[in-house]
């Protein structure tokens, strides 16, 4: 009975109705995308590398040049070495997230025929694996003997390669990738030696698998020099970084160092621009939240202003406060519904045209961001709605009751 008289009052305020619905509507579709969004971003900037983040550092400069002076590189490696705590030192290119990255496309038959997936590829001197951190489950490291040089293609001469098992799954799946082969040409063909758990590659983008990776042997080359990476004691980072420095800076006094640091600054450094999106995000959530709901407060309170009549003579003739309240909670419940409902009609029209634009990463972004969202709006809307029209609402009764 309840029910049927609010629908049969609805329409005698179609203007109030038709502004709080719309009001509700855009709020929710802006709310939608912007908690999608900061969903996607911080799960992106949670990403797990796969490799020990905290104990390792790096000092990035201008290499040696020409492959003639490739025995600089090893020198420089043993003199790293040297430096009081440091447990391992290597040269390699590039590091996970360095915002920059090597990528190929496998051929998966020596008749070059069927292709894999785009690949980032990672190319280092002995030990680093060790260095990384990396975890081989199957299969095993590199060997002394498998490190070998770079041709002018920056194809590696060793036939041994060590892949991610995310990638083996992609390659081969339901079989075991030790053993199998892959080419970058027709006269370059690897063999897989080992799996490990996870790597991810120099930079993200949405049509690359970022744990797709494929690590390389080389010996110290040129083509390396520009990047050393150490694994040392966390407490230890901040010294060695500026010790090391200065050693390379005293063997080689051309040297130029463009970038030195601990490896959780690098990544830090990769997601600035993503931290500071969610956050200017989640303020504009939160500032569309507080303009909805002084905007249904306000609208509400003008609202029940011009029923204080209607509901003065409702409880002359016996309603009881308990009527009064569960009127106003359904007619409230029902506007809001029909706000979230148009939103989320406007929400999903905008997140397929997103799918078919980026198939990958965008779809779901409706039953994403909606759910969450739809309990803000509907929590929010419902109680400030309510709270506005039953306090004006007792209010005036109040004063009916007194005339």
């Amino acid at each position: 009975m309840q029910l049927r008289h609010v629908l049969a009052a609805l329409p005698r305020h179609k203007l109030v109705c038709l502004l709080v619905v719309v009001e509700i509507a855009v709020a929710f579709a802006i709310l939608c995308n912007a908690v999608f969004i900061i969903r996607e971003r911080v799960a992106q900037m949670q990403i797990d590398i796969g490799i020990t983040e905290s104990q390792l550092i790096y000092i990035h400069n201008d290499g040696v040049g020409m492959d003639s002076n490739a025995p600089l590189v090893e020198r420089n490696l043993q003199a790293l070495r040297g430096l009081a705590g440091v447990e391992s030192a290597v040269a390699m290119f590039p590091l996970p997230l360095e915002n920059m990255s090597i990528n190929f496309r496998p051929w998966l038959d020596p008749d070059m025929k069927r292709r894999g997936p785009a690949v980032g590829m990672f190319v280092g001197t002995p030990g680093y694996l060790h260095t990384l951190g990396l975890k081989v489950v199957q299969g095993r490291d590199f060997n002394s003997a498998e490190y070998d040089g770079m041709d002018p293609t920056w194809k590696t001469l060793s036939p041994a390669v060590i892949v991610t098992r995310d990638l083996a799954e992609k390659l081969w799946p339901a079989e075991n990738p030790i053993g199998k082969e892959f080419w970058r040409s027709a006269t370059r063909g690897y063999t897989v030696v080992g799996v490990v758990e996870r790597l991810v590659r120099g930079y993200l983008r949405e049509d690359f698998v970022p744990e797709y990776s494929a690590m390389f042997p080389v010996k110290p080359v040129s083509f390396v020099s520009s990047l050393y990476v150490m694994r040392v004691a966390p407490s230890d980072g901040d010294r060695l970084v500026r010790e090391a420095s200065e050693l390379l800076l005293k063997l080689n006094p051309d040297m130029l160092i463009d970038a030195k640091g601990r490896y959780a600054d690098m990544r830090a450094d990769y997601f600035r621009l993503d931290a500071s999106l969610v956050w200017l995000l989640a303020l504009v959530c939160l500032a569309m939240l507080l303009v909805t709901a002084l905007g249904i407060a306000g609208l509400a309170n003008f609202w029940v202003q011009q029923r204080r009549r209607s509901i003065g003579i409702r409880r002359a003739i016996g309603a009881t406060r308990g009527d009064i309240l569960r009127y106003f909670q359904i007619e409230n419940f029902l506007i809001v519904s029909g706000g979230i409902v148009l939103g989320r009609c406007t929400d999903a029209v905008g997140a397929g045209a997103a799918c078919r634009a980026r198939p990958r990463a965008a779809c779901g972004s409706g039953a994403a961001g909606g759910g969450h969202a739809q309990r803000v709006m509907g929590c929010l809307s419902g109680h400030v709605a309510v709270k506005a029209r039953i306090g004006g609402s007792v209010s005036g009764i109040s004063n009916m009751e007194f005339q």
